[in-house]
C-alpha cells in the first residue's frame, strides 16, 4: 500500500418543508423513494463556499475532530462519522449512532476513498456499492452522489490540510440532506465492499434522529466557526480559515 493511502483506511468510513415523501415507480415490485426535494441536488450550481465538495469535505475533518457538528451559522449540521472503522471480508456489522439535532440541514458522507491521482481515487472507489434510506424510503439514484476533489485543490477554499496530505486526491461519497420534519427519523447507509479474492464486506450505520421542533439555537449558531478573515498558512492542519482566531478570543 502507498503510504499517502495508509492515511486513509478502506472506508473513513438532506424542501423547505423537508418531509420525506414516496414517489410512484412503474413496473416491477412497489418501492418508496424518499422525494428528490429532500436531498439536495448534486448537479446544482452553488457558490464557492457551499459547494458538494466543499461540504463533503467538512464531514472528513469533523471526523478528525477539527470542527465542531455545525458550520455556516448552523446552516449545516455535520452527521458523525467513525473514522477507523475496518470492513471485515465476509462479515455484516451494524452500527448505530443516536443523536438530536433542530431543523437544519445535515450533510453524511457515506464513504471515503482516496489516491495519489484523480484516478487512482475513482478506481478505489468502485469497490464500495452504497445503498441509503430514509425512514425506509430509498434514495434513488444514490451514485449521482460522489464528489471527486483534490485537498488542495481549487473546489476547497476554507479547509487545509498539512504535508502529503494536501495533494490527496479524494473520491467522497456524499449527500446534502435538507431539514427534517421534527420527530424520529432514521438515516440507514448500507456499503458492500469487495475485494479480488475475498467475501464481500457488509456495513451498515443507522442514524437514529430526533428532530427537534426549533431551528439552530444561538449556542449552536455560535458554535460554528467564523469565515470571514485571512487565509491562515498553507500548513494549517484540518481547519477553517480563522478557527484559530476564534480559539484566541
Amino acid at each position: 500500500m502507498r503510504p499517502a493511502l495508509a492515511l486513509f483506511p478502506l472506508a473513513l468510513v438532506f424542501a423547505g418543508c423537508g418531509g420525506v415523501a414516496p414517489v410512484a415507480t412503474h413496473g416491477g415490485p412497489h418501492r418508496d423513494f424518499v422525494s428528490v426535494r429532500a436531498i439536495r441536488s448534486p448537479s446544482a450550481h452553488y457558490d464557492m463556499d457551499e459547494n458538494p465538495a466543499n461540504l463533503a469535505s467538512a464531514v472528513v475533518t469533523h471526523a478528525f475532530g477539527q470542527l465542531p457538528d455545525y458550520i455556516d451559522d448552523a446552516k449545516f449540521r455535520l452527521l458523525p462519522y467513525e473514522m477507523f472503522r475496518s470492513f471485515q471480508p465476509g462479515r455484516s456489522m451494524l452500527h448505530t449512532i443516536r443523536l438530536a439535532t433542530p431543523r437544519t440541514s445535515l450533510i453524511l458522507d457515506t464513504v471515503v476513498s482516496s489516491g495519489l491521482t484523480g484516478t487512482e481515487a475513482r478506481l478505489n472507489a468502485r469497490a464500495y456499492a452504497v445503498s441509503v434510506s430514509i425512514d425506509r424510503k430509498v434514495v434513488p439514484g444514490v451514485d449521482r452522489y460522489w464528489v471527486y476533489y483534490r485537498n488542495n485543490g481549487p473546489q476547497i477554499c476554507r479547509i487545509y490540510f498539512p504535508g502529503d496530505l494536501s495533494s490527496l486526491n479524494m473520491a467522497v461519497h456524499s449527500l446534502v440532506l435538507r431539514p427534517l420534519l421534527p420527530g424520529r427519523h432514521e438515516i440507514r447507509v448500507a456499503i458492500v465492499r469487495r475485494s479480488p479474492g475475498s467475501a464481500p464486506a457488509r456495513l451498515t450505520t443507522r442514524y437514529v434522529l430526533d428532530v427537534l421542533d426549533r431551528g439552530p439555537s444561538k449556542a449552536e449558531r455560535e458554535s460554528a466557526p467564523e469565515e470571514d478573515g485571512p487565509k491562515p498558512p498553507s500548513n494549517t492542519p484540518l481547519t477553517f480559515l480563522n478557527a484559530n482566531t476564534r480559539r484566541d478570543r
